[in-house]
């Protein structure tokens, strides 16, 4: 048997024998979360103007085996009976009543028992529970077209993340983001909420879906824009359609331009066709064809 495993079946021993005549008063346990790397605090609820004779702090794994042993504290010191075990110098007092964890490791998670000594045959036990989550990591966003037309396309879009850890995938769109909504012309979700099937209408804002991965200490965003895969077949067909409206209002404009002054071009044509064939009007006697322009001008407006 390890002398910390000793130690601390002689520190429980007490405890059983005080059991029929001490007074313990008993607490709810305390929800303590964590991150991979960072620090928690234990601070123990005592009632102001009592004062506190000693500490004693023990911990129970959350993997399952003994518990051990955490140190003492007492006289403003903390008295930890291993530094080499898997705690080593990462315990702390931050004052007399509160514990300090750092470089939290996964295995930290569990219960953590501080016994707050009154006197000698009265004592306080307060429990903490502790989980130690890993850091969110960069979800990835993958697209699958499904359909594209001028009215609109539907995608399907994954969010993905590495590692084992199970975490909370939720859905939101725009930008800034918010939270989706039926607004959207039709969504389904389906793979724990890791699939989104959409159908936008190609509408230009709130062309944004961001996919939002957390877990209780940390959380993580990716975005993509639909209207990157959204707006390549439906964009050349709106611009044929564009081209084809201009073309077909140039033409028209010609083409009531032509009847609306042919009559300006027959005595300039005649004239020109006359000289030509007869050799007998001269050229300066034909009509100016700059005047004939002016006359296709609009009339300048009346003076008030």
């Amino acid at each position: 048997m390890t002398l910390s495993c000793k130690r601390f079946l002689f520190r429980m021993f007490p405890y059983f024998l005080l059991d029929t005549f001490s007074r313990a008063v008993e607490n709810p346990t305390h929800q303590v979360k964590g991150i991979l790397g960072g620090s928690v605090l234990f601070p123990a609820n005592i009632s102001q103007g009592i004062t506190v004779e000693k500490m004693e702090w023990d911990f129970y794994p959350q993997s399952g085996g003994l518990g051990f042993w955490l140190g003492e504290f007492s006289h403003g010191k903390l008295e930890h009976p291993s530094p080499t075990d898997r705690f080593g110098q990462r315990l702390d007092m931050v004052n007399e009543t509160t514990l300090k964890v750092k470089d939290l490791e996964l295995d930290d998670s569990g219960i953590y028992n501080a016994r707050i000594w009154f006197m000698k045959s009265r004592f306080q036990e307060q429990s903490f529970s502790l989980t130690v989550y890993e850091p969110v990591p960069t979800p990835q966003m993958l697209h699958q077209e499904v359909s594209n037309t001028l009215e609109g396309c539907n995608v399907t879009l994954q969010c993905q993340t590495p590692g084992r850890e199970e975490h909370k995938v939720s859905w939101e769109r725009g930008n800034p983001s918010r939270a989706l909504e039926s607004s959207l012309d039709e969504f389904q979700l389906s793979d724990s909420g890791r699939q989104l099937h959409v159908f936008w209408n190609t509408i230009p804002f709130d062309s944004t879906l961001t996919c939002l991965v957390s877990n209780p200490v940390s959380e993580k965003r990716a975005s993509f824009d639909l209207s990157h895969i959204c707006s390549s077949i439906g964009g050349e067909q709106c611009i044929f359609i564009q081209s084809c409206c201009l073309g077909s209002y140039i033409a028209y404009t010609l083409w009531g331009f032509k009847e609306r002054h042919s009559y300006m071009q027959a005595p300039l044509l005649t004239c020109l066709l006359t000289s030509v064939r007869e050799n007998s009007v001269l050229l300066e006697d034909c009509p100016d064809p700059s005047e004939l322009l002016l006359l296709l001008l609009p009339p300048p407006p009346t003076p008030r």
